[in-house]
């Protein structure tokens, strides 16, 4: 299992319009339909911090760089973010799951 994430803060009043375009994101993931992955967005707490996680199996190829919502509101966290924000791998230490 690989897992990426975006973790980026965008200025307060415009979260609304974050959270705006996290719905268009996943409209468009949810049309797309691509199977095997696990994709979640949050907003932490209620401040303007945001965190997105893709959980992909191994070896698996990203499906979101071919949906073209997903690259559009890629280049928008950077304008949200001040600052280009590229994904992160986690490394997940410890995992229980029932």
């Amino acid at each position: 299992m690989s897992v990426q994430i975006v973790r980026f803060t965008a200025p307060a009043e415009r979260v609304p319009e974050v959270e705006e375009a996290i719905r268009h994101l996943f409209a468009a993931v949810e049309e797309a339909g691509p199977a095997g992955i696990e994709y979640t967005a949050a907003r932490v707490g209620d401040g303007p911090e945001f965190l997105l996680t893709l959980r992909l199996p191994d070896g698996a190829a990203n499906p979101l760089l071919g949906i073209r919502a997903a690259g559009e509101f890629r280049s928008r966290v950077a304008d949200w973010a001040g600052a280009p924000v590229p994904p992160q791998t986690l490394h997940v230490l410890g995992r229980y799951a029932r």
